[in-house]
């Protein structure tokens, strides 16, 4: 005995991996997207640490020649 509903389950089921199919797609590309912005703020990040090393070495070196002169 053939299932009646078998026809409308298999366009179900065709419009379901339709739409997973569109899902993955928008997945990877938000994937790449993220990598993208992490390799962006990786390359920040460094700079940022660069920075904050250069000042902390400025402040000591001002400190130990006893150059620093306070705030304004």
């Amino acid at each position: 005995m053939n299932n009646p509903y078998e026809e409308e389950q298999e366009v179900i089921i065709a419009r379901i991996l339709g739409t997973v199919g569109k899902l993955n797609e928008s997945m990877q590309l938000l994937n790449d997207q993220v990598a993208q912005v992490n390799a962006f703020n990786l390359s920040t990040s460094e700079v940022a640490e660069l920075w904050a090393s250069y000042m902390r070495n400025v402040q000591w070196n001002l400190q130990s020649q006893k150059t620093l002169h306070p705030p304004v």
